[in-house]
This record gives C-alpha cells, sequence and structure tokens, in this order.
C-alpha cells in the first residue's frame, strides 16, 4: 500500500524500468510510453481502462503506420482527433474471442514517431508459433534476426 492509498503491482515497477526500449532494424522501438499519471510522490502507476484492462503504449520511429507485432488484427475504425492533424486508427484482434485492441497514430509533436497503445491482454499464443512435444521449436543461434517494420499491408 502506498502513501495515497493505492497499490502499486508488479507490472508498474517492470513497466517503469522499461522506460527506454531499444531495438534494431527498420522498426526502432525508442521509449515504452508508461500510460499512467504521475502523483504526488512522482511514482507512475500502472494505468487500467474502465472495464479494468491493461493499457501499454509504445512510441517508435517508424515511417509505416502499421508494423507487424505477431498478431492479426482487423481494422474497426478511423478518425480524426481534434488535437492533432493525424488520423487514429483501431484494431482489433482478429482470434476468436480475444478482447484485445490497439490504436495507432502519430505523434502530435513528432510525426515521424508512431503511438501504438494495446488495450487488454491476449488469451491465445501469437499465432504461427510452432511446437512439438510442448516444446518450442529452436532456431540455430548463427541467424542474426531482427524486429523490422512490415512492408506489406494488412489489408490486402
Amino acid at each position: 500500500m502506498l502513501e495515497d492509498g493505492s497499490e502499486e503491482d508488479s507490472c508498474s515497477q517492470t513497466t517503469a524500468a522499461a522506460s527506454a526500449v531499444t531495438v534494431t532494424g527498420t522498426g526502432h522501438i525508442d521509449q515504452l510510453i508508461h500510460t499512467a499519471t504521475p502523483t504526488h510522490d512522482g511514482v507512475r502507476r500502472s494505468k487500467e481502462s474502465d472495464d479494468g484492462a491493461r493499457v501499454v503504449a509504445f512510441r517508435t520511429k517508424s515511417e509505416l503506420d502499421v508494423m507487424d507485432d505477431g498478431f492479426k488484427w482487423r481494422k474497426y475504425g478511423k478518425k480524426m482527433v481534434k488535437s492533432s492533424p493525424n488520423p487514429r486508427n483501431y484494431y482489433r484482434c482478429s482470434s476468436g474471442d480475444c478482447q484485445v485492441k490497439k490504436r495507432i497514430e502519430r505523434d502530435i509533436e513528432d510525426s515521424s514517431y508512431v503511438i501504438t497503445t494495446y488495450t487488454g491482454i491476449h488469451n491465445h499464443p501469437i499465432p504461427g508459433v510452432g511446437y512439438y512435444n510442448q516444446m518450442p521449436l529452436m532456431v540455430p543461434y548463427d541467424y542474426d534476426w531482427t524486429l523490422q517494420a512490415s512492408s506489406q499491408s494488412p489489408f490486402s
């Protein structure tokens, strides 16, 4: 229990510690935006949506708006936001009854950055991950793989 009466969980400490995440490749994750509000003691708390779902946002330097995160998404909306010249796009996970949503928009202050906000936790593994005898398939260590922005449109 904290001074202000709220409780801090281990996720908020982990998220706060990951405030500067760097991934090599063309998709460069510049910053994990801790979607919380600072309090009088300067400690940030994890934010939850109105229905209790976890909310996490990433600020990524990219020319592409939509980057491949391994999951399949269905676009369900797009709207202009008053405070931004760029539209905000809304996606829902296309796997069965998964309720995860993501919102993608350009940063208002620097349009070379994309802010991707995830709401919820997936109730299924990443599609396309192969398993054999309950063990994940191993990739030889001599491959030099990096996270990169997807060059394909998810709507084609």
